[in-house]
């Protein structure tokens, strides 16, 4: 697995914001009192309701502990900064699109213990993003990046509300078809949704948040 270190192009830099995630008695029955009529109890009974589906603890996510050959981005380490222009690794082939209108931020967050990984900081989308092509195509608040046919695209996320999950994109860049999305959990200041995208073809391939922001901790492509 490759670490990459990112160098920035034309980027403004503004001052980084340190943003905190958020983080019967039972009544003994009185012996003296009648016994209930079973008839009445029957037709008062209530059928329970079926117990909810334990959802695994993120330390039980297979994902976090797999071991794959490719390229990763991991918020860790970045500069913490606005992004107002893209940020390019040419080794890895990772690009974080921004523009001075549409910015992507990398920030602070509260530390959070995922498997082996302790995370600080996050890439903020500061909103939603779009990809699309053509005449009139767009490009903005996406991370883009290169994969083979049968890589994994495994991302780590969550979004900066605090009750409600939001759909993070991942698209083929040649035809802007989405292969897959990705469920991004809301943020509880201690887990993260890690989930995972299979890629068909060789391509190049870009993530983005809808319906509001996302944050991104790591991405990892390979087998």
């Amino acid at each position: 697995m490759k670490r990459i270190t990112l160098s920035i192009a034309a980027l403004a830099m503004a001052a980084a914001f340190t943003t905190g995630f958020v983080s019967c008695n039972d009544k003994k029955a009185d012996s003296n009192a009648p016994a209930a009529d079973t008839n009445a109890a029957a037709a008062t009974e209530t059928v329970a309701e079926p117990a909810a589906t334990e959802t695994a603890a993120p330390a039980e996510n297979p994902l976090i502990t797999r071991k794959i050959e490719g390229i990763y981005l991991n918020a860790n380490d970045l500069e913490k900064a606005v992004l107002t222009a893209p940020l390019v690794d040419e080794v890895s082939g990772f690009t974080l699109n921004a523009s001075e209108e549409k910015s992507l931020e990398v920030k602070s967050c509260d530390p959070r213990q995922i498997g082996d990984d302790l995370f600080t900081q996050a890439i903020s989308t500061k909103g939603s993003g779009k990809y699309t092509v053509g005449e009139d195509a767009v490009n903005y608040r996406t991370i883009s990046f290169p994969a083979k046919a049968g890589d994994s695209i495994i991302v780590y996320a969550t979004t900066s509300s605090k009750t409600d999950e939001r759909p993070l994109h991942v698209v083929n860049m040649a035809t802007a078809e989405e292969i897959g999305t990705i469920t991004m959990m809301a943020d509880n200041g201690k887990d993260m949704t890690v989930a995972e995208v299979v890629v068909k073809e060789d391509g190049n391939y870009c993530v983005y948040s809808t319906s509001g922001t996302g944050y991104i901790y790591q991405i990892k492509v390979g087998k």
